[in-house]
């Protein structure tokens, strides 16, 4: 036993010797993380005259930071001011042919750490006389969007991280058709959605809470899918609607004042009886879905 255990030892020491001749040696890896330098606080307004068109589509590209969004005056198609202290993330403003375009820089230099407390704040107007189509996405920050009496046609929000709150607090005077909402690791609540009356409406989430007020002043019926991944959904439902809700996946479902049919979906008391209804469908991860019904007066 013991001439075993010898060979088995010169064995390992010979096999070890071998290893560290034939295995290369990996070189050294430097990662080079680029900086952006913060500097002094700057300035800067721009203003885009209505004229003469028709509908106008709007990209918002925002990186990081505080974005608000609100109605403006009738003449003027676009006001916004903009602070920052670096400089690469100096806005972007271009309009033609009925497109305006917003962009937080546009080039290869605008992303890295930055050197001490960056700051970048948009507030951005819109008029409320023609249709828009707005596509918005942010990055990461806060999100104070107002969208309430604008004309709007189609709406895009796309979320990074952080949290965004979103309004409409007026009626749409425009027939919007497709509201489509996706969110990466944020808080986001949503409010009045009825007075938006999106025709087909969808949301994406990842890691987060999710709130979406259905309240408001509904024109016709919806259809409405949400998919989640982790956190909690909370629909607040409007009274006066009809509400059929349909879910799936590892959530906790809390629905008082809802009544299960088939074992497969919930619907309130004004389901089959509305003129207006909205139909949901859920698929979440990980979470709790709350089902609450409000006054919609």
């Amino acid at each position: 036993m013991g001439r075993i255990a010898l060979v088995l030892v010169v064995s390992f020491l010979v096999l070890s010797n071998l290893a560290c001749c034939v295995m290369p040696r990996l070189p050294t890896v430097e990662i080079h993380i680029p900086t952006l330098e913060v500097g002094e606080m700057k300035s800067k307004h721009e203003t885009i005259e209505l004229g003469n068109v028709d509908a106008v589509a709007v990209e918002i590209m925002f990186g990081t930071g505080e974005l608000e969004i609100e109605a403006g005056t009738s003449d003027v198609l676009f006001s916004g001011d903009f602070r920052y202290n670096v400089s690469q993330w100096e806005p972007e403003i271009k309009y033609r042919d009925g497109v305006l375009t917003i962009r937080q820089g546009e080039t290869d230099e605008q992303w890295g750490m930055p050197t001490g407390k960056a700051r970048n704040e948009w507030e951005l107007k819109f008029t409320p006389r023609v249709p828009l189509a707005m596509d918005i996405n942010v990055g990461a920050g806060r999100g104070d969007l107002d969208l309430s009496g604008l004309q709007l046609t189609e709406l895009e929000v796309s979320l990074g991280a952080g949290n965004c709150d979103l309004r409409f607090n007026e009626v749409n005077r425009a027939a919007l058709e497709t509201f489509t909402l996706e969110s990466g690791a944020s808080r986001v609540e949503v409010s009045g959605i009825g007075n938006a009356s999106p025709r087909r409406m969808s949301v994406r989430g990842g890691v987060g809470d999710i709130v979406l007020d259905f309240t408001g002043a509904w024109t016709e019926t919806a259809e409405i899918d949400i998919a989640a991944g982790v956190g909690a959904i909370t629909l607040r439902l409007p009274d006066n609607v009809g509400v059929k809700v349909e879910a799936e996946g590892l959530s906790n479902i809390n629905a008082p004042g809802f009544h299960l049919r088939d074992g497969r979906y919930y619907v309130n008391d004004a389901f089959g009886e509305a003129e207006v209804e909205l139909h949901i469908k859920i698929t979440a991860g990980v979470g709790n879905i709350n089902l609450r019904e409000v006054s919609n007066e």
